[in-house]
């Protein structure tokens, strides 16, 4: 399959996500996203001085803003950027697929609250960064970096990866074709 058939993928996607409403598109994502969020929740590692929540508070946040509880989704939005942050700077592919996991969340949470929310100081300005900004909408962002995601691989551009064979761009088709149908269905 070639990147068009990515690129294309994607524009179904969105064209689907766009005829659904704000609650619908989040329920769909967080969906899409939940299953990733055990392995962010095992990172027990201190990233900063004086964190506001843990890494595993900060799932369960996720998790409670997802069935409508209360929750401050700036402390769980700043803890995930900088897992996403923290994690992403690591040599590790596993690593990379935990800082990838966060920021989606992350850009859910945004998605979910609708507003810009706190983020970590070392990422203030640059927050828009948080998810990959090549498909059209802020819903097919998100899919776009989980199709990678999902399929265990640090993010690639789909026309990047086409020439780059340590990417392997049919599994992350496949798995976007995967999300194509639990959006849809």
């Amino acid at each position: 399959m070639t990147d068009t058939t990515y690129s294309e993928l994607l524009g179904t996607i969105d064209e689907f996500a766009g005829r659904l409403d704000l609650h619908e598109q989040v329920a769909c994502l967080y969906g899409l996203i939940a299953p990733l969020l055990d392995r962010v929740e095992q990172e027990d590692e201190e990233l900063s001085d004086e964190p506001v929540l843990s890494t595993a508070d900060a799932v369960r946040g996720i998790h409670k803003a997802a069935a409508g509880e209360p929750t401050d989704v700036d402390a769980v939005h700043e803890q995930l950027t900088e897992v996403g942050l923290c994690y992403s700077e690591d040599q590790d592919p596993e690593r990379h697929i935990v800082s990838q996991s966060a920021y989606a969340s992350a850009a859910w949470l945004r998605l979910l609250a609708g507003r810009k929310l706190r983020t970590t100081r070392y990422l203030e300005g640059d927050e828009e960064d948080l998810i990959p900004p090549f498909a059209p909408s802020t819903f097919t962002q998100i899919v776009d970096l989980l199709a990678w995601t999902r399929s265990g691989q640090v993010y690639c551009h789909w026309e990047d990866a086409t020439t780059a064979p340590e990417y392997d761009l049919p599994a992350a088709i496949r798995e976007l074709q995967v999300m194509h149908l639990e959006i849809t269905t």
